[in-house]
């Protein structure tokens, strides 16, 4: 550990948890990545690609649903 208390990353080993989250999520949920890849990536890139992920299911989710409100409505 370096003398500022920094030692994973840069960052405090408190974030460490929140780190490896990111790059799970990412390898997980984003179907293209391997976790070497993201954790050898540039932060600044992961954090692009944790965005983009998130703008994808946020889209997703509001696809299924309309589907289900229309899904709904012709049942009625």
């Amino acid at each position: 550990m370096s003398h500022s208390g920094l030692n994973f990353f840069g960052q405090p080993p408190s974030n460490r948890a929140a780190i490896h989250e990111e790059i799970f999520n990412i390898a997980y949920y984003g179907n293209g990545f391997n976790h070497n890849e993201l954790y050898n990536m540039p932060v600044p890139l992961r954090k692009f690609y944790a965005q983009q992920l998130i703008k994808a299911k946020e889209v997703e989710k509001k696809t299924y649903q309309d589907i289900n409100k229309v899904k709904r409505f012709q049942k009625s």
